[in-house]
């Protein structure tokens, strides 16, 4: 896999850890419905982000995916 590749794989990989821990805090602390909405769509748009970057790299570069982080 080329170097750009991956660290675009880890950008996202990164956002959906940043985003799934927005998401854990907004219930835990009670936030609105509007902002936990808001939250769990950021968490799933970034995994879904994930995914198009793994399944492109499958396509590319097949069994050069290894586990799901997901």
């Amino acid at each position: 896999m080329s170097a750009v590749s991956e660290r675009i794989e880890y950008i996202y990989q990164s956002a959906v850890w940043m985003a799934e821990g927005v998401l854990t805090d907004a219930c835990e602390e009670c936030w609105s419905a509007d902002q936990i909405a808001q939250a769990a769509r950021e968490w799933h748009r970034t995994r879904e982000l994930l995914a198009l970057s793994k399944r492109w790299r499958e396509k590319v570069r097949p069994g050069d995916v290894e586990g799901s982080d997901e």
